[in-house]
């Protein structure tokens, strides 16, 4: 017999249908819950043929950094991607037309909210990261078994507890020193970089990783100098320090693209891999 409202029956089988894919389309990998050590390391992308702290800015100065010191924590991981951001249209892989996604890092402002989803992992401390330094390897550092996408990382002052030589900060929470030159002109310059405590300003987050979190697995974090200074004016520095160098501060031009720079995407990226001998940690 036909059904007197065939449209019901049909809602009915739709519905049906869906409850019946969801399990196929959430199936879990059986390694959810179980706890792990993974290594934390951090390091600082050098660009092509040049040392780390050497590059070369957009507004056309040679930089060479002598010095560059930057408090780093907490770290978090988390198993949700950051936003998608469209920034199409664009060629595909496969040729065709469409709309690229681009994962952005976000350092927030109070009105902004990062939807991470679960924490699947977590480095709590902090760290006087010299910049100009092979890099640092954190062993042991807890998480969750699992899939990964993205980071956070912490933009703090220094506490007392911080790990590493905090010497180099000045109580700050990056400091550098440098030489920039272009053309004729040289500028000698150093510095501090102090982010108030207003939103979450000292935080970057949404920093895009693909990882899978288990024993023996390693997350590299790098940082990118060059993101720092890459619009930044040296020329308009006036103010000289006691060491006979150009000031930066908040209220220059340079400054204040450090403070931007330091906070942006380009500032960080992360990779995982799972490397063959762990080494020794902080």
């Amino acid at each position: 017999m036909t059904s007197p409202h065939p449209e019901r029956a049909l809602g009915r089988a739709a519905a049906l249908l869906v409850l019946a894919l969801l399990p196929a389309c959430d199936v879990p990998s059986g390694t959810g819950g179980r706890e792990v050590r993974f290594t934390l390391e951090l390091a600082t992308a050098a660009a092509p043929s040049r040392p780390a702290g050497s590059f070369t800015t957009s507004t056309g100065w040679d930089v060479t950094l002598e010095s560059a010191v930057i408090a780093l924590g907490p770290v978090y991981l988390y198993e949700n991607p950051p936003h998608l951001v469209a920034r199409g249209p664009a060629r595909g892989p496969a040729g065709g037309l469409w709309d690229v996604l681009v994962p952005p890092a976000h350092a927030h402002a109070g009105s902004e909210h990062f939807f991470g989803g679960e924490v699947k992992g977590e480095w709590l401390g902090q760290l006087a990261f010299d910049a100009l330094a092979p890099g640092a390897r954190l062993v042991d550092t807890p998480g969750t078994a699992g899939g990964v996408r993205s980071l956070s990382i912490g933009l703090h002052p220094p506490r007392a507890s911080i790990a590493g030589d905090a010497g180099g900060l000045g109580g700050h929470h990056a400091y550098v020193v440098g030489v920039a030159t272009r053309g004729d002109l040289e500028i000698p310059f150093e510095g501090g970089l102090d982010i108030e405590a207003e939103g979450n300003k000292r935080e970057v987050a949404g920093i895009p990783l693909e990882a899978e979190l288990d024993d023996g697995v390693s997350v590299t974090i790098e940082l990118h100098l060059e993101a720092w200074f890459d619009e930044a004016h040296f020329d308009r520095l006036t103010e000289e320090s006691p060491r006979g160098r150009f000031l930066l501060d908040r209220s220059t031009q340079a400054g204040a693209a450090w403070f931007i720079g330091a906070r942006s995407a380009a500032a960080f990226s992360a990779r995982g891999s799972r490397p063959a001998d762990r080494g020794e940690g902080l």
